[in-house]
């Protein structure tokens, strides 16, 4: 039987793909294709199973089972109930449980995977900040959950040594997991970079742009405000926005609604959610990333990675420095990042390939990496 079980891949539930493109959900579809199906199998739980999770017919194609479970904002009790039942039917078959998580405020999973007997319950920090207000109810749900994670999760990972310590604290030990890319998608190519500019109509605008949804943590309000400053030293500059409004639609009205009163509308594009992220910054010509926080904030090494001049507020991990391209910026002025963008934005782009595997970036080792953390136990 021992034989049997070492014979067959690993197999790990992973929680944490949602119907948003982002950050998260790129590193765990990133790691999806490129694991060796002989050693580790994927499969996922939707935890808000009223909606599609991005990236689900390619997930079920490739023969991975993706269970659905109702959202807990929706109807709490339901949700909790379908989680029990979910793995009082299926906990026998898998070797791991993996809840990627931006906060601590639920770690159910993890408490009803131990009840289960799943072997590795494993937490995975994915940010370092709170998208809204802490009072004293989210503190004490906090800190009840903190007493739960002690008691139910046998590993923790975090995307950066921020977000680590920000979720775990000093006193637990983590591992760093990079969020890792297939750097060939991103590595500038001139012609590439023509005809993705050519079908958006951009000629020789000056391009600059911004990857993430509309919320507080990514901070639009301040990227709208430096944008203008550069704009009124370049008329033809371009704003590209990638993304969109996730549940609460007030940051993307309110951008939307500042874009008109600035009288920036023939200058800033809302392209929505995209899958062609990777072409699109072959298009850009800066990259901005504003954010009031960032768990690492992945894209900013995507950008470094299509070669982009990038400017990052100074509250960001320091784990993005990958290349000379990333220069650090307070939020106080935004006439000091116009500054820095038309100084900076007339860059040659180079290949930055060699740099990000250096810095533990490349998606075939840290994909390898993760086997192993799997497979060692």
């Amino acid at each position: 039987m021992e034989q049997q079980r070492q014979a067959r891949p690993k197999r790990v539930l992973e929680i944490g793909m949602t119907r948003n493109w982002g950050g998260l959900e790129t590193y765990l579809m990133q790691q999806f294709r490129h694991l060796d199906p002989a050693r580790v199998h994927y499969d996922f739980v939707n935890i808000t199973g009223e909606y599609d999770i991005c990236f689900q017919q390619e997930i079920l194609e490739a023969g991975s089972e993706i269970y659905n479970v109702c959202s807990r904002h929706r109807n709490p009790l339901k949700h909790y109930a379908e989680w029990y039942r979910l793995l009082q039917h299926h906990a026998g078959e898998y070797d791991a449980i993996v809840l990627n998580t931006n906060s601590l405020e639920y770690v159910y999973p993890l408490v009803v995977a131990k009840r289960f007997g799943i072997p590795r319950r494993v937490i995975h920090s994915h940010n370092a900040g709170f998208e809204n207000a802490i009072g004293t109810a989210r503190r004490a749900l906090i800190a009840m959950n903190q007493r739960l994670l002690r008691a139910s999760a046998t590993d923790y990972l975090a995307c950066s040594e921020d977000a680590g310590r920000w979720m775990f604290g000093t006193g637990t030990p983590f591992r760093v997991v990079h969020n890792a890319l297939d750097m060939a998608s991103y590595r500038f190519d001139p012609a590439r970079r023509a005809a993705v500019r050519q079908s958006l109509g951009l000629g020789d605008a000056l391009v600059l742009g911004h990857v993430g949804r509309f919320s507080y943590q990514k901070n639009h309000d301040f990227l709208l405000d430096a944008f203008a400053a550069v704009h009124e030293a370049r008329p033809d500059a371009v704003l590209l926005l990638v993304g969109d409004a996730v549940g609460d639609t007030s940051f993307l009205d309110a951008t939307k609604e500042k874009v008109e009163r600035l009288g920036l509308k023939e200058n800033v594009r809302f392209l929505g959610m995209r899958q062609d992220v990777p072409d699109l910054l072959q298009a850009m010509d800066v990259f901005l990333l504003p954010s009031h926080f960032e768990g690492l904030g992945i894209v900013g090494i995507e950008a470094q990675a299509a070669g982009l001049p990038t400017y990052a507020s100074d509250t960001l991990p320091r784990d993005l420095a990958v290349t000379s391209l990333i220069h650090f910026l307070p939020l106080g002025r935004a006439e000091a990042w116009a500054e820095a963008v038309l100084h900076g934005g007339g860059q040659p782009r180079r290949d930055t390939t060699d740099e990000i595997r250096r810095a533990g970036y490349d998606i075939d080792e840290e994909t390898r990496k993760m086997e192993e953390f799997f497979c060692s136990k």
